[in-house]
């Protein structure tokens, strides 16, 4: 998606908002240490492998969602949400053309609020003796915070060496099966951050399955608002 140019205000925000996920981050990561040198690293790789799964899936459902419903007159969501979602339709290239803040203020807004939480002395206490939830909780909260900035690379032709390696080794969102997205009529491949959850949600007919019960439930048909402006290449 494309995030809107950020006031002065709001950029100084969500810098500060970048910092303390990036602090927060590396400190849960350094108290999974504890659990490693118990030697429970079945419950810790199960954890982290399962966060970034659900993660990956949660990036889709809010994908799928913006793409298929509503318009940017939507109360709430529209101005901004699903209109940047529309917009990168139209122009899936000018995102690179936003900054490391741009990117990533609101998802590092978002998941330094979710590792504050994690790091009060009650959810330490409990999450202290569960190796797979802490890990779960680090993973899932990580790759959400970073979804933008992971689909961000996947749109770059020459990313850095080290993040190529990554997506080249299917550990995050890559430019070729990110591409499947951007082809018409753009209804797969809806999940951008580590895109593992594309091959099997596609292949089971997850989203046109969700949005038949969407309609069965509501009356509303999925892209019915998708202007011809912000939505010609899905039509």
């Amino acid at each position: 998606m494309i995030e809107p140019r950020a006031p002065g205000g709001a950029r100084a925000l969500f810098a500060g908002a970048i910092g303390a996920a990036a602090f927060l981050c590396i400190l849960h990561f350094v108290r999974l240490a504890d659990f490693a040198l118990a030697g429970a690293w079945l419950p810790l790789l199960g954890g982290a492998l399962a966060g970034a799964f659900v993660a990956d899936f949660a990036t889709g459902v809010v994908h799928w969602a913006c793409d298929s419903w509503g318009d940017a007159r939507t109360r709430w969501l529209g101005p901004r949400l699903i209109a940047s979602f529309r917009e990168h339709h139209r122009d899936p290239n000018a995102m690179l053309d936003h900054d490391w803040i741009e990117v990533n203020g609101e998802a590092a807004t978002a998941a330094a609020a979710a590792f504050a939480l994690m790091a009060h002395p009650i959810a330490q206490a409990w999450l202290g003796e569960h190796a797979f939830a802490a890990a779960f909780g680090w993973a899932g909260v990580s790759c959400a915070g970073l979804a933008n900035q992971l689909h961000q690379w996947a749109h770059l032709p020459h990313p850095p060496l080290a993040v190529r390696g990554l997506q080249r080794a299917g550990l995050i969102l890559s430019r070729e099966r990110h591409a499947a997205h951007h082809r018409a009529p753009n209804t797969s491949a809806y999940c951008i951050s580590t895109g593992w959850s594309n091959t099997l949600l596609d292949g089971v007919g997850f989203w046109r399955g969700l949005e038949r019960t969407f309609t069965r439930l509501t009356g509303a048909e999925p892209r019915a608002h998708v202007s011809d402006e912000a939505g010609s290449s899905r039509r």
